[in-house]
This record gives C-alpha cells, structure tokens and sequence, in this order.
C-alpha cells in the first residue's frame, strides 16, 4: 500500500490539505470498504473527546479502530470528566479545572490519535438554542486549535463550530461512488427549514466536498442565511483551481435546475448567533417551501440525494424522496465508517 504522506497531520479542515491529498483519502476509503487494502493500525489507540452528543462520528470512528486491529477510549467532557480550559493567562478559580497545555501532552502519551467534538452551538431536545458567544466571537475554534497546538499526535475535528471533514470526505467519497468523475457536475447545497437552530460546520464541510471534487457548486439559501464570507472565498479559490465554481443564491427552481446532486441541510443563520428566538419567528413563513420534495427533485437532471442524518422526515425532506432510489443517504452514511479508516490509517502512518 503506498503511502499518502500525511502521517502526523492534522485534520481540522480538507481545506489544509491539497486537493490531490484530499482525493487520495478518498480513493483510499474507497479501496478500503471494497476490500482491496486493509490498513493495520494493531496497537494503535485512538482517543475520542466528545463535548456534544454523537451517533455516526463516534460509531463509524470506533468501527474503524477495531476493524484495522486497534482500540479507542472514548471521553464524554463534563459527565465522564471535569471541564477543561483552552485561554491563556485565564485564573482557574471558577468551573475549569485542566488546561489544553497539560490535557493535550498527556493524552499523546496514552493515544496515537484524537479526535475532538466540539461545537458552542447547544439545542436542547427542544428547540431551545443557546451559544457562547456570537459566530465571529466562536468561529475560531478555539479548543480544537489550542489541543492541536499542544498535542504530539495528529488531532482530528469530529466537528467544530465551523467544519466536519470526516463528514465531508463521507460525501466526496459517496459523489465518486455514484458519479465516476464529478467534475463539472452540478451539486446544489439546500437550506433547508428546521425547529431547530443547527450549527454551521456541516454545511461549510459538505459545500467543500464538492468543491474538492472541481463541481459546480451552489449553495441554495433564503436572504439573511448565506454561509461564512470567508470560507465561501476559500471554497470559492479551491473549486476554480480545478475547473468548477461557487454560486449562491435564493431562487429555488434556477438552483435545482439542471442540478446532478442535491444535498440538504439545516442551519442557523450566522447573524442571529445569540438571537435564536429571533430567527425562529423570522425563518417561520419559510417551513413550506424550503423542504427537498419529489416536485423539486423533478426539476433536476436525474439527480441523487444527500443528507448527513439525523434527518426529519417531511420537514426536511419527503418520505418519497428519502425513500427513493435516488437517495443515497444510507450509503452516505456508511462511508462515514471507510473514510474514517482511511483518515486514521494515513495520519498515524498506517496508510
């Protein structure tokens, strides 16, 4: 198995990597779940920190460790520990009781690897959002960068305010499956309405996916709900350099027209960070027409559909496109489990 020569990287964003590395990950994934190469990470130990609930990242992570030969420890912060500080010159006298200076040298010397999850942006079970801080003030990602800082083995982002990889390598790898060549081929990112106020980072992620792949990417949103400025720029530079573009835009028929793939996804728009209760009355009017439904799916080129899960049915999108063969939302999720191989093996020299 040739080796892809990121071994002790880390993985906050695809966007640190080139676009040729980032295929590389993705053909690997691919080798993997055919079975084709089969990375050893025996001995290998992966520590998971995880400060938000997660299903498909912990799973697909942990799947993957045991399936290459090693283990993994996961760390729920705040019910399996005490809370961790990540600011400099800060008086440890109120809740936090380690800082990322000692945390991240110690747990290199238990783990070949760590993954962290970490988002500011909270919902309750009800719709209840709350935030530490407005987007500018948390789009840093403060902890993750800080751990990575101070941390002798590759740290990966299992998700931050502001990216997903792993979730978007799910979908590059899920576009080559289904497409061969994703090149020129048109992929809308849809907004699409939810109860909930959800964090950015997918979407930023999976609009980046496509552009990794040199797609025609348009993000589909309502006035007030575009993504961040600066990393639409960066996607912007990356998808050109290959041959494909950005756009964005609120017109739903023009977006969807012509489209190869269409992936939905909710968000909470970045300005109303801190102002949650706002953007539900202000986003209310537009439940009905911002959902992924077969008519909207008619107007496309044949295309196929994508979301990350956890999805709700008939808010987000209809039981008759989820449903569908064109979904591949199941198989979308399952590469969480290759790619995730993938991105261990390569980072902890396996691969």
């Amino acid at each position: 198995m040739a080796g892809l020569g990121l071994a002790g990287r880390n993985l906050l964003t695809t966007l640190d990597f080139t676009p040729a590395e980032v295929r590389g990950l993705v053909d690997l994934a691919l080798s993997i779940k055919a079975g084709d190469v089969r990375p050893d990470l025996a001995r290998k130990v992966l520590g998971l920190l995880f400060f938000n609930p997660s299903v498909r990242t912990r799973m697909s992570c942990e799947s993957a460790m045991a399936r290459m030969g090693g283990s993994s420890i996961a760390v729920t912060a705040g019910k399996d520990t005490w809370q961790f500080e990540c600011r400099e010159g800060v008086v440890m006298d109120q809740n936090t009781q380690e800082h990322v200076r000692e945390l991240a040298p110690v747990m290199s010397q238990f783990c070949h690897a760590v993954g962290i999850r970490k988002s500011e942006l909270i919902t309750t079970s009800s719709s209840t959002a709350t935030a530490t801080g407005t987007y500018e003030e948390i789009r840093g990602d403060d902890f993750i960068r800080r751990f990575a800082e101070f941390s002798d083995v590759p740290v990966v982002n299992f998700e931050s305010n502001t990216y997903h990889p792993l979730q978007g390598l799910a979908d590059s790898a899920t576009m080559v499956e289904r497409l061969g060549d994703p090149r020129g081929k048109k992929y809308v990112l849809t907004w699409a309405w939810h109860l909930k106020s959800l964090p950015a980072a997918t979407p930023h992620s999976q609009m980046i996916s496509a552009a990794n792949l040199g797609m025609d990417v348009c993000v589909l949103r309502p006035e007030g709900w575009g993504l961040d400025p600066e990393i639409m720029g960066a996607t912007r530079e990356r998808v050109e350099s290959l041959g494909g573009s950005l756009s964005e835009t609120d017109d739903i028929a023009e977006a969807y027209r012509g489209a190869n793939v269409v992936c939905a996804k909710a968000w909470a728009g970045l300005d109303y960070y801190g102002r949650f209760d706002q953007e539900a009355r202000d986003k209310e009017g537009l439940r009905k027409d911002w959902i992924v439904d077969e008519a909207k799916m008619d107007l496309t080129d044949d295309a196929f559909f994508m979301h990350c899960l956890p999805v709700r049915r008939n808010v987000v999108v209809t039981d008759g496109v989820l449903d569908s063969p064109r979904s591949a939302a199941i198989q979308e999720a399952g590469n969480r489990l290759w790619t995730a191989a993938a991105v261990l093996a390569a980072l902890t020299g396996a691969a």
